[in-house]
């Protein structure tokens, strides 16, 4: 658990800071982020609408939402709202003494515009991008964690600790089932619905890839399977793996194996 000693500890990566205007026209349908959202009503009256429940949020009033927890907006007053959003990726929160207690939010009135103020700081850094701003916006959350956490509420957890993240597993066993299909970095980004970049940074980050040169180990590992155990054609064996010409297939193969396919069969017979 990380308190205020040590907070500075937390290996925190801002995803986004930006301010965005709630309307009546807002899509109703929920959505999610691997990573925790911050919420900071700077005008006008919102609805956050999560799958078990609602919190009616109006100006100055700030909510936290842990990862993956499905949510929309929904406005409840006559006027637009505007909202500062923060995606905060390398914490969770939880309740204090209860580590692994399901906790999805946390939600805090800062009259005293304390919160307020640091949040501005932090929209202005992230705007101007100005030598070591990402150092810069980091100290701004930490200073606002610091702050929540003297309300002694609610502990913090470093995320990036926890193995297998759902969305990286997600999509490693998708690419293990379906690599000899004709996979793009679109179609792993519709499966798990999180931002593209994103995607690539966390995977990474956990695996030490990218998600298509993973794909493409996973290609050559069958099909040095193949070479192995089988009599099928080397041409063939490229597109049942899922490579869309032998000769991409014989590149790609000789890269990570050292060897051309018709190699690596000769020394599996020897």
């Amino acid at each position: 658990m990380y308190t205020m000693s040590n907070i500075k500890n937390l290996s925190l990566k801002i995803v986004l800071a930006e301010k965005n205007t709630i309307t009546s026209a807002q899509p109703t349908n929920y959505q999610k982020f691997p990573y925790v959202k911050l919420f900071y009503v700077t005008t006008g009256d919102v609805s956050l609408v999560m799958k078990e429940t609602t919190e009616k949020l109006s100006k100055d009033q700030l909510i936290l939402l842990n990862p993956n927890v499905e949510y929309y907006w929904d406005l409840t007053g006559d006027k637009a709202a505007e909202i500062i959003e923060v995606g905060i990726h390398g914490l969770e929160f939880s309740k204090i003494g209860d580590a692994e207690s399901d906790f999805s939010y946390y939600r805090h009135n800062d009259g005293e515009k304390e919160t307020a103020t640091f949040l501005n700081l932090l929209l202005d850094e992230m705007s101007t991008r100005s030598q070591g701003y990402e150092e810069v916006s980091k100290r701004f959350v930490e200073i606002i964690l610091i702050h929540l956490l003297r309300l002694e509420e609610f502990s913090i957890r470093n995320s990036l600790n926890k193995k297998n993240h759902k969305e990286i597993q997600t999509v490693k066993n998708y690419m293990k089932v379906n690599y000899h299909k004709n996979i793009t970095l679109d179609d792993l980004v519709d499966l798990v619905h999180i931002n593209k970049f994103y995607l690539i940074r966390i995977f990474k980050q956990e695996v030490g890839m990218s998600p298509i040169d993973y794909l493409i180990h996973i290609r050559i590992d069958e099909a040095q399977k193949m070479l192995r155990n089988t009599n099928i054609a080397i041409a063939d064996i490229a597109h049942l793996v899922g490579f869309q010409s032998p000769s991409h297939f014989s590149k790609t193969f000789r890269e990570l194996s050292n060897c051309t396919p018709s190699q690596y069969r000769r020394q599996g017979n020897q």
